[in-house]
C-alpha cells in the first residue's frame, strides 16, 4: 500500500458510519471516565452494602403421589364403585385446598415450636438460629397478645444460668401494671420465668455448637405466621394435568426450616386423613355395636322362654312329626320377619332424616333395595366430605353449597324411596300373612304346646342368625379401625434446590453493575442532548457536507508553535497528516494559497495558521503566514516574531513611500523556509484593500517567490473581509473547536460551501480532548 492509499484508506473510513459511529461512541465515554468509574464504585458498594441487609431465601420441595381412590366404603363396609369422571380432578383440587389450609399450616408450626425466634445480633443484620444451632430450647407455657411487641435479649452467663432484658415496644406502664419482672435479671436453666407477657421455660441445648453468648428472642403470632407462609411462600400445585402428582415448594430463608416444615406438612396431613377415615370406621362400629347390645337382650329373653316352656310343659323329649305344612309356615314366618326388620329399618331411617338430623350419616343394614342403598351411601360419602371440608373452608365455599344441595336433593330421593319400598313391603307383608294364614288352618293338627314352641324356637333362630350376621360385619368393620392406609405416596421429601437462592447474588452485583454503567451513560447523552455546542468530530459530519481534514489535539504543553526537536510529538503529527490530507484533497490542482478562517474568535485560526506554517516548511518549502485578522492580530506574537511598524496594511496604504515585500519579511523561528507578513501600522478597510489592484500585485508576488501562502483571516462572521481574500486562495480552511463552536454556526460553513462563497473549503476540527 503507497502512502497516498494509506491516507485515501484513513479519510474514506470517515464515511463508513458504522465504524464510526463506534469509535465516536466509545471516545465520548472515555473523555468521562471518572464519571463511570464514580457511578460503579457508587452502585457496586450500594449492591455490596444491600447483601448484608437483605434476607436470602432458598425454594424447598416436595412431591407427592394421590392414590386413585375408585372405590367408597358404606356404612356397612361394603364397597361402592364410583362412577363420576371427574372425581379424581375434583379429589385433587380438594387435597390442594387441604394443603395449604391456614388450619394445617398452624398445625405444623405449633408442632415445630416455631413461635419463638433466636437470632444472632449482626453488625448488619440479624442471623436467626434454628435446630441444632440453638443454644438453648424454649418451652413455652402462656403467651399473652403483649409478648407479639416485646423483644428479649438473652446472656449466657455461664453453663447453668443466664441474664434477660426485655425493650417493650408497647405501653410500659401497662406492662408493669401486670408485673415488675422486667428490666436485667438472671436466671437457672429450667426455671419457669413469669413475666407480664407470658409463662415459659429455657433449657440449655448441649448439641449447640454456635461460639456467641448474646441472643435476640422474639415471640411471634403463629397464626399470623401460618397466614403469611400460606399466603407468601407456600405454593402447592399440580405438575401435570393428566396425573395426580403434587409438587409443594416453600420458600424459606434457612433450608433445613423450610425441609422441616415441609416434611412435617406432608406428616400432619395423612395423620388427619387417617383420622377422618378412622372417625367413619368408628362410627360403624359404634352403630353395629348398639344393634348387637339389643339383639344380645332380645336373644337372652327368647332363650328364657324357651327354657321356662318346656320346663313347664315338659317337653324336653318330645318328637313330633314336621311336614310339609311346617316347613312352607316356617319359610313364610322367615320372610314375613325379614321384612318386618326391613320395614322397621326403613321407618327408622325415615325418622331420622325427617326429624331434621342433617349431621350424622344413615344406616343401610338390612335395606334390600339396590336403589336406595345407593342413594344412602351417596348421601354419607357427602357428609363425610362435608365435614372433611368443614375443618378447612367456610360455609359459603362454592364446594359446600354444592355438597348442601346434592344432600337436600339425595334427601328428598331417599324419602321418596324410602315410600315407595314401605308400601311394597307392606304389600309383600300381607300376601305372606295371608299365606301364612292359610297354613295355620292345615296346622290345627298339630298340638297346641308343639306350634307355641315352634314359634318361639323360630324367634330364637331369627334372632341369632341376626347376631351373628351383625358379628361378621363388626369385624369387618374393626378391620378398617387402627390400619393406616395413606390416600397418597411421598416421591420426594423435601430437598433445597440451592441454585435457586433469591436474591442471587451474582445477579444481583450484575444489575449493580449495568445500572452503574446505564446511569453514567443516560447522563452522557442527556448532557449531549442539552449541549449546543460541537462535542466530536460526529457532530460535523452529520451538520454539515465539508471534508474534514484532521484533527488537532489539546494543546496541554501552552506552547503556541511546533518547535525543532519536537517533530514527533502528537501535535507535529496531527499537522503533518493535515498536510498530507490537504495534498490529497486537492490532487490535481496546485494548493499554495492556504485561507484559514472560524465562525467566531477562539477557534484556533492563528495556532492553526502557524503550525501548517511550520509544518508545510519543514518539507523543504518555502513559506509565509500573512496577517490579515485586522478585528485581532495575534499571528506575530503568536510566532514569537518581532512585531515589525510596516507590515500589509502599509503595503496597501497608498500615498506611503515604496515599500517592497522583502520589507515586511519577518523570518520564523530561525527557520529559513519560514516568513511572516504582520497586519502594519495602518488601519485597512477590508473591502476596499484586499480588492485594490496592490493586493492583486501583493498576492501575485508571494506566489511567485513561494511555495506556499497562509493566510491568517479574521472570523467567517465578519464575512466581507474574509469574503474578499476568497479569490486569492487555492483552498480555505475553517477552524471548528471542540466544546467552544457553536452547533449554529456550522450552519453557516454549510452555506457558504451550498453557494460556493470559498474555493475547495475544508475542516479541521481543533482542541479535541483524548485519554492518555
Amino acid at each position: 500500500m503507497t502512502e497516498k492509499e494509506y491516507f485515501d484508506s484513513r479519510l474514506s473510513s470517515s464515511d463508513n458510519g458504522e465504524n464510526f459511529d463506534v469509535k465516536a461512541l466509545l471516545s465520548k465515554y472515555l473523555k468521562s471516565w471518572k464519571l463511570f468509574l464514580l457511578f460503579l464504585l457508587i452502585f457496586i458498594g450500594l449492591a455490596a452494602l444491600a447483601l448484608q441487609f437483605i434476607n436470602t431465601s432458598y425454594e424447598v420441595s416436595s412431591k407427592i403421589l394421590l392414590k386413585n381412590e375408585t372405590s367408597n366404603i358404606d356404612a356397612s363396609g361394603n364397597n361402592m364403585v364410583s362412577n363420576n369422571p371427574f372425581s379424581n380432578s375434583e379429589r385433587v383440587n380438594n387435597e390442594i385446598e387441604v394443603l395449604t389450609s391456614v388450619h394445617l399450616m398452624r398445625s405444623v408450626l405449633d408442632s415445630l415450636s416455631l413461635q419463638c425466634k433466636v437470632s444472632i445480633l449482626e453488625t448488619f443484620s440479624e442471623t436467626e438460629l434454628y435446630g441444632s444451632e440453638l443454644p438453648f430450647k424454649i418451652v413455652v407455657d402462656t403467651l399473652y397478645p403483649s409478648a407479639y411487641d416485646t423483644s428479649i435479649k438473652i446472656k449466657l452467663e455461664g453453663k447453668d444460668s443466664f441474664s434477660i432484658s426485655e425493650d417493650f415496644e408497647g405501653d410500659l406502664d401497662a406492662a408493669s401494671s401486670i408485673s415488675s419482672s422486667y428490666g436485667y435479671n438472671r436466671y437457672n436453666y429450667g426455671y419457669k420465668i413469669e413475666k407480664p407477657y407470658g409463662t415459659f421455660k429455657i433449657v440449655p441445648n448441649e448439641k449447640s455448637n454456635v461460639k456467641s453468648t448474646e441472643f435476640l428472642l422474639e415471640f411471634r403470632d403463629i397464626d399470623e405466621m401460618a397466614h403469611d407462609y400460606v399466603k407468601k411462600a407456600l405454593s402447592v400445585y399440580v405438575i401435570n394435568k393428566d396425573a395426580s402428582v403434587i409438587n409443594i415448594v416453600l420458600k424459606e430463608q434457612n433450608p433445613q426450616k423450610g425441609e422441616d416444615i415441609i416434611n412435617t406438612l406432608v406428616e400432619i396431613y395423612g395423620i388427619k386423613a387417617y383420622q377422618e377415615k378412622n372417625a367413619m370406621a368408628l362410627n360403624n362400629v359404634k352403630f353395629i355395636d348398639e344393634r348387637l347390645n339389643a339383639l344380645s337382650v332380645e336373644l337372652n329373653e327368647v332363650e328364657k322362654n324357651v327354657a321356662q316352656f318346656k320346663t313347664e310343659n315338659e317337653l324336653a323329649n318330645v318328637e313330633f312329626d314336621a311336614n310339609s305344612f311346617s316347613e312352607q309356615e316356617i319359610d313364610y314366618s322367615r320372610k314375613l320377619t325379614e321384612a318386618e326388620i326391613e320395614l322397621k329399618v326403613l321407618s327408622a331411617i325415615d325418622r331420622n332424616l325427617r326429624n331434621g338430623d342433617n349431621e350424622s350419616t344413615l344406616n343401610s343394614l338390612s335395606v334390600s333395595s339396590p336403589n336406595l342403598v345407593y342413594l344412602i351411601d351417596n348421601y354419607n360419602r357427602l357428609q363425610i366430605e362435608r365435614k372433611s371440608l368443614q375443618r378447612t373452608v367456610p360455609e359459603n365455599n362454592p364446594r359446600m353449597i354444592d355438597i348442601r344441595d346434592q344432600l337436600q336433593q339425595l334427601k328428598g330421593n331417599i324419602l321418596g324411596s324410602l315410600s315407595t319400598s314401605r308400601q311394597s313391603l307392606r304389600s309383600t307383608i300381607g300376601s305372606i300373612r295371608s299365606r301364612s294364614n292359610q297354613f295355620a288352618a292345615k296346622k290345627q293338627r298339630i298340638p297346641s304346646m308343639q306350634r307355641q314352641l315352634l314359634e318361639i324356637s323360630r324367634e330364637q333362630g331369627i334372632k341369632e342368625n341376626l347376631f351373628l350376621y351383625l358379628l361378621q360385619k363388626r369385624e369387618e368393620a374393626a378391620l378398617l379401625v387402627g390400619v393406616r392406609q395413606d390416600n397418597f405416596t411421598v416421591i420426594d421429601k423435601a430437598i433445597t434446590d440451592f441454585e435457586s437462592k433469591s436474591p442471587s447474588k451474582k445477579l444481583f452485583m450484575l444489575v449493580s453493575l449495568l445500572l452503574g454503567l446505564a446511569v453514567p451513560v443516560g447522563i452522557v447523552h442527556l448532557k449531549d442532548g442539552l449541549n449546543t455546542k460541537v462535542a466530536d468530530k460526529k457532530d460535523v459530519q452529520k451538520r454539515i457536507s465539508v471534508p474534514l481534514i484532521g484533527e488537532i489535539t489539546h494543546n496541554a504543553s501552552g506552547k503556541n508553535l511546533i518547535e525543532k526537536g519536537e517533530e514527533s510529538s502528537r501535535l507535529a503529527q496531527d499537522f503533518r497528516m493535515m498536510r498530507m490530507n490537504m495534498s490529497f484533497h486537492l490532487p490535481k490542482k496546485k494548493m499554495q494559497t492556504i485561507l484559514v478562517t472560524s465562525a467566531q474568535e477562539g477557534e484556533g485560526k492563528t495556532f492553526f495558521s502557524s503550525n501548517i506554517g511550520v509544518a508545510l516548511a519543514s518539507s523543504n518549502s518555502k513559506v509565509v503566514i500573512l496577517e490579515l485578522d485586522k478585528h485581532n492580530p495575534e499571528l506575530m506574537g503568536a510566532l514569537g516574531a518581532a512585531n515589525s511598524e510596516i507590515g500589509i496594511s502599509n503595503y496597501l496604504s497608498p500615498g506611503t513611500r515604496i515599500i517592497t515585500i522583502n520589507d515586511l519579511l519577518v523570518p520564523v523561528n530561525n527557520n529559513d523556509n519560514l516568513f511572516a507578513i504582520g497586519l502594519g501600522s495602518e488601519k485597512v478597510d477590508g473591502l476596499e484593500s484586499f480588492n485594490s489592484v496592490q493586493m492583486v500585485q501583493f498576492m501575485e508576488q508571494l506566489r511567485n517567490d513561494f511555495d506556499y501562502i497562509v493566510i491568517d483571516s479574521a472570523p467567517i462572521g465578519t464575512l466581507a473581509d474574509t469574503l474578499s481574500l476568497s479569490k486569492y486562495s487555492d483552498c480555505c480552511v475553517f477552524m471548528v473547536r471542540e466544546n467552544y463552536t457553536h452547533l449554529d454556526d456550522l450552519a453557516i460553513l454549510e452555506e457558504a460551501k451550498r453557494n460556493k462563497k470559498f474555493k475547495n473549503p475544508m475542516v479541521v476540527f481543533n482542541d479535541v480532548g483524548f485519554i492518555k
